[in-house]
């Protein structure tokens, strides 16, 4: 079993860069030689796969399988499968783009109303087809809402995915997913969940993106209790009015029998909020908000985000074994060299115009010979009131004088 690495050739696909990782698996960008196209490629870890070989690879192909039967525009697809000796991988769509999680991170407060109606809207739609498939998700959070530079919302990492009333791959009383986002059932060892756990999961994104902070924060006992008592305030300060925040509460309800029974049924109710609030002229286009499309997912209003994010990120990073990985894209490293090119420029022209020492260069005065000069004629004798300019005499005419006669 050799370790996976980029510049390695897995299929048809070859690995260019690490992108990050997660509990079970590295991805990787690639390029798929057949398709030419670039992908992104998830690889079980190494240890993972010595550790329970059969346990974590069956997990792994079946999120392979579960991803490539989900046919929607809001769902990250799966492309191939396969094993390099004896390590599964995983080809997928690249989206190429932001998660919610450095959205939330880096504004930390609470966003508008509109944005709070469209994730949940995104979200919902794309749960419908996953439901109707008898898809749970197990682990809906802004990490796994990926935003590509369309402005087009993505749910991604079907990893805990389980198929409704199949036996589980993880052991039983071990809770599965992120303690901030789990149902209360989530979080008791022995309760089998259905698809309401994500509706919980969705509830606690919204309640995120409304109020600009968790329900519940603490250790991971303070906030599981904190899902179990179903406790949240929801009187915090916000932008969205009372129906959008009823649906949040409604989502977020401890005894899942209390809560929306499907997403179809919130997905109603949201285009029934977004409808009502433009014929009262408080949203944009009619057609955006509730979507046209089966995505639903306020593309116009997700760009925004992305133009936020992009203008504030650098580049992506990664974790790796502690240390911090920055990731460029080809558009700033193109960047840098331009700017590059243009210091460069700029201190060559600097050094030209003043010389180096800070100082306008000056040209040196060449000397021409000088060309010697005519000697001087004495000046005209002039009178005081002569000032026109001295004429020749000219000769005086001869006079004869009569002798007088004796």
């Amino acid at each position: 079993m050799s370790e996976i690495s980029s510049g390695q050739v897995l299929g048809n696909v070859r690995l260019d860069k690490f992108l990050g990782e997660g509990a079970m698996g590295v991805v990787y960008q690639g390029h798929h030689l057949t398709l030419g196209m670039n992908v992104a490629v998830k690889v079980l870890k190494i240890d993972a796969v010595n550790g329970v070989a059969h346990r974590y690879f069956e997990r792994f192909r079946r999120e392979a399988q579960i991803a490539a039967r989900l046919n929607h525009p809001g769902i990250v697809r799966v492309l191939d499968f396969g094993d390099k000796d004896g390590v599964p991988y995983m080809v997928m769509e690249l989206v190429d783009g932001f998660s919610f999680e450095e959205y939330l991170r880096r504004r930390n407060d609470a966003v508008s109303e509109t944005t709070v109606q469209r994730v949940l809207l995104a979200v919902a739609n794309a749960l419908v087809t996953a439901h109707d498939e008898g898809i749970i998700h197990r682990d809906l959070k802004p990490a796994n809402l990926l935003l590509n530079r369309k402005g087009v919302l993505k749910i991604a990492d079907l990893g805990l995915a389980k198929e409704d009333g199949a036996e589980a791959l993880t052991r039983e009383k071990v809770v599965v997913g992120s303690p901030a986002y789990m149902s209360p059932e989530s979080l008791t060892p022995g309760v089998t969940v259905d698809f309401r756990c994500d509706l919980y999961s969705l509830g606690v994104i919204g309640y995120q993106l409304a109020f600009g902070q968790l329900p519940y924060t603490g250790t991971m006992v303070q906030v599981a209790n904190g899902h179990l008592g179903g406790k949240a305030h929801f009187e915090l300060p916000t932008s969205c009015g009372k129906p959008t925040i009823a649906i949040i509460k409604k989502l977020m309800q401890p005894h899942r029998e209390q809560r929306y029974q499907h997403a179809r049924e919130i997905v109603a109710d949201l285009r029934r909020i977004i409808t009502g609030a433009h014929s009262r002229g408080k949203t944009g286009s009619s057609s955006s908000a509730t979507g046209s499309s089966s995505s639903g997912s306020g593309a116009s209003d997700f760009r925004n985000i992305v133009g936020f994010l992009e203008s504030r990120l650098g580049g992506t990073s990664s974790e790796v074994d502690g240390k911090k990985v920055v990731h460029t894209t080809t558009r700033e490293r193109l960047l840098v060299w331009l700017m590059l090119v243009g210091m460069f420029a700029v201190a060559i022209i600097g050094f030209v115009m003043f010389g180096g020492d800070g100082k306008p260069a000056t040209k040196p005065a060449t000397a021409t010979p000088a060309e010697p000069a005519a000697p001087a004629e004495p000046p005209a004798p002039t009178t005081p009131t002569d000032k026109a300019a001295p004429t020749a005499p000219t000769p005086a005419a001869e006079t004869t004088a009569e002798k007088p006669v004796p």
